[in-house]
């Protein structure tokens, strides 16, 4: 029977979709999508990871694939060809036998091995920072997740038709497109994260307006940021109720999610870690915080290659002071050349710690902590620290000298600092399985931080060994600056491990022209191998300083 000339198919005879011969194949195709890309998500933890440390920018993100030549992108094309290969010759070799159909399957088993031995090898990396899960990070990977399975089904579906003899052979090209994928999931994401990071900010700030009587402190610098903050809490806590910004939370999110849910209406204090990499950062945050005070650590190259210039980084920490509210409060670190500069120029209402009016005298520094005399305004208390280095006596007068201007006087000033404790990972002494010296300065990675660390390791006594990847993010400087380190290295310790290929090569050579023994040099793929090696060159009671382990999105 015909309607308009056309001859009606019978069911049988209908095309199947897709080029699929039957539909028990679709549906094998559809769970072989789906079970690709649940792996796919997990041999992309690296790539969401540099992503989510790259602060989501993908220029950043290719930077990482630019430092490590590519590395990475290479090991899954090594996957991609090995699982490709693996199942194009099940498929070959035994297509004209009866058992195809079930060598196809069991050729997938080859490609989901080679998955699995991947992804356990790549968590059984040593991570400084693993992927934090956050509701940013869910929403992406489940972007990533439709992407894959999406790109997985259509290549299945186009060798079915076009390469026949391949079949399931196709998901092997999937891992060779992840670094692609991960992109392309971020700008899918992009239009709702700004929306929804605008949204938290203006929660935050709403917060923020209901707390009348709140102090607000915004704390910037190249480094020292952190262990300011640290020290700033714990001395004003003697006479206030204080809210702080979390670890290293610098960020407007960060900010925002410590507003929303740590900071309390009854709080007096709210201090703010403000970090930047690009001009412009430091205004966003104080027009959101709008502090009260502000406290400048320090300047100095750090994150030069994303400045571009020093005099960029300079007046990029000056936006602090530039955006403080009327009649705010400004303090300096004295001890820095370019804050001194910043303060002399300075016309807001401004205080210089480290100077004739707030200053420490009588220091002594030694491998247990420092005691000191301590003068504001003429006034004077003997002071005792855990902390390590005189580099923290001076960001403790500089705290001082803020919560003197807040109202807390000499005593309660000295209770405080009497019971500062060491930031983790900032020259902090850790316990050792095998009676070592461990001192911790794994998030220590500016130029004047590390000479800071050398000087606190000159002061233990035995043999020192340091471990270090030296320092990155400093532009046209890397290398003139981790050649200093060498130098400086070479003055205090006994061993040096470097670990990884990135900046060897200028470490070894300061090392060397300092005058170090270049068969106590020694270099490392990662951190984990570098302390299975300790054992062969330490004996209890010697010091082990690990100095900036770089940031996983450098490994």
């Amino acid at each position: 029977m015909s309607i308009s000339g056309n001859l009606l198919l019978e069911p049988k005879d209908m095309p199947v979709p897709l080029g699929f011969d039957t539909w028990l194949t679709f549906w094998m195709v559809v769970l072989i999508s789906a079970i690709n890309a649940l792996m796919m998500i997990f041999a992309c933890y690296k790539l969401l990871q540099v992503l989510q440390q790259g602060g989501y920018r993908i220029k950043n993100y290719f930077e990482w694939f630019k430092n490590t030549r590519f590395a990475f992108w290479g090991r899954l094309v090594v996957l991609s060809f090995l699982s490709s290969a693996a199942l194009l010759m099940t498929n070959v070799l035994l297509e004209d036998f009866f058992i195809f159909k079930i060598m196809t399957y069991i050729g997938l088993l080859f490609y989901f091995i080679f998955v699995i031995f991947f992804v356990v090898d790549q968590f059984n990396m040593p991570q400084k920072a693993p992927l934090k899960y956050t509701n940013r990070m869910t929403r992406l990977t489940i972007i990533l997740f439709i992407i894959i399975f999406a790109g997985t089904f259509f290549m299945l579906n186009f060798s079915s038709v076009y390469i026949p003899y391949f079949q399931f052979g196709a998901v092997g090209l999937t891992p060779v497109f992840m670094p692609l994928f991960v992109v392309l999931s971020h700008y899918i994401a992009y239009p709702f994260e700004a929306w929804n990071n605008r949204r938290y900010k203006k929660l935050a700030e709403k917060k923020l307006a209901r707390c009348k009587k709140l102090i607000k402190i915004g704390i910037t610098g190249s480094y020292g940021k952190t262990s300011v903050k640290s020290i700033l809490a714990t001395i004003l806590g003697e006479k206030y109720r204080v809210c702080v910004t979390p670890y290293s939370f610098n960020t407007p999110m960060g900010l925002s999610k410590t507003i929303l849910n740590d900071l309390q209406l009854n709080d007096e204090v709210f201090i703010a870690e403000m970090g930047a990499r690009y001009m412009g950062d430091i205004k966003y945050l104080c027009d959101m915080i709008k502090p009260d005070i502000g406290v400048l650590t320090a300047v100095g190259n750090q994150h030069l290659a994303t400045f571009g210039t020093q005099e960029n980084i300079i007046n990029t920490k000056n936006e602090l002071a530039q955006n403080l509210k009327k009649n705010g409060k400004m303090f300096y670190n004295l001890d820095n050349r370019y804050c001194k500069e910043l303060f002399e120029e300075s016309t807001a209402k401004k205080y210089g710690a480290n100077d004739d009016y707030c200053y420490a005298s009588n220091v002594k520094v030694t491998s247990r902590g420092s005691t000191f005399k301590l003068h504001i305004n003429g006034e004077e208390i003997e002071c005792h620290t855990s902390l390590l280095g005189k580099h923290n006596v001076s960001n403790i007068v500089l705290c001082a000298s803020v919560a003197y201007e807040m109202g807390l006087n000499m005593t309660e000033i000295q209770a405080g600092i009497e019971k500062l404790i060491a930031t983790p990972h900032r020259l902090a002494i850790v316990p050792s399985n095998n009676a070592l010296i461990v001192i911790d300065d794994a998030y220590n990675g500016s130029v004047e931080g590390a000479r800071a660390a050398m000087s606190v390791l000159e002061s233990f006594e035995g043999k020192k060994v340091v471990i270090t990847p030296g320092l990155v993010e400093l532009g046209r400087e890397t290398f003139n600056s981790n050649f200093q380190l060498g130098i400086d290295m070479a003055k205090v310790s006994d061993y040096v491990i470097i670990n990884g290929n990135l900046n060897y090569e200028a470490i070894a050579n300061g090392l060397v022209f300092g005058g170090f023994d270049e068969k106590h040099i020694f270099q490392s793929g990662n951190l984990k191998q570098a302390v299975e090696f300790l054992p062969k060159i330490t004996n209890p009671g010697d010091v082990v300083l690990f100095e900036n382990d770089l940031p996983d999105n450098y490994t």
